[in-house]
């Protein structure tokens, strides 16, 4: 009971005593004064009007001209269309021609009448005279060989530089006597003869009848 009255003393006692206000709240600061402005710059003084350009320069005078003025090239003219492509010519033939009907000889062989005899497609007598008398520049007494045919040299030519067979003979010459050699076959005189006349006496007065023939041989 004691402790209640205690409690209940201190409380009249705490609510009659008055009590100090409260501090009060600290004062803002003063505000920082307004900066001051920097003096105005004076007034600028009336500026010097700019000084006049100098004069141009005297224009040089225009050189006379040195001569005509070039005449521009003519305009080149175009170009005419390419020609049309002539056909090709058509090609060579280069078959071998049929072999002639008759006696034939191997282009370019030099033959003995006595082969030429004896052939599978045989020379007769009266071909070989004509053959020889037809020869240019030889001596024949009308129709017949001034020499005898048995020792003549014949020669077969032919046309066409790729024809292999002929029937073109020519006389030659004419031998003490034509020998036939192996391996080839070819007709050649046993010494070196005149032609026109057998055993090399030409025309029987000691000249000689045909001199040198195309392919070289001493006439």
């Amino acid at each position: 009971m004691k402790l209640q009255l205690t409690i209940l003393t201190l409380a009249v006692l705490a609510f009659a005593k008055p009590q100090a206000p409260p501090d009060p709240a600290p004062a803002p600061p003063d505000p920082a004064p307004p900066p001051v402005p920097p003096p105005a710059d004076p007034p600028a003084e009336p500026s010097q009007p700019p000084p006049p350009p100098p004069p141009p320069p005297p224009s040089q005078p225009a050189p006379p001209p040195s001569g005509p003025a070039p005449v521009p090239p003519p305009a080149t003219p175009a170009p005419a269309p390419p020609p049309d492509p002539s056909p090709p010519p058509p090609p060579s033939s280069t078959a071998e021609p049929p072999p002639p009907e008759g006696p034939i000889c191997e282009c370019g062989y030099t033959y003995c009448s006595s082969v030429l005899k004896t052939m599978d497609n045989p020379w007769n007598e009266d071909q070989l005279s004509q053959a020889y008398c037809s020869t240019p520049n030889v001596k024949c007494d009308g129709e017949s060989p001034a020499s005898s045919i048995d020792n003549a040299l014949f020669i077969c030519l032919c046309d066409q530089p790729s024809q292999k067979i002929g029937n073109h003979l020519e006389f030659l010459c004419g031998c003490d006597k034509c020998l036939v050699v192996k391996p080839d076959y070819r007709g050649r005189c046993k010494t070196p003869p005149l032609a026109g006349s057998k055993g090399g006496k030409g025309d029987g007065k000691g000249n000689k009848v045909r001199g040198t023939n195309p392919l070289g041989f001493w006439m």
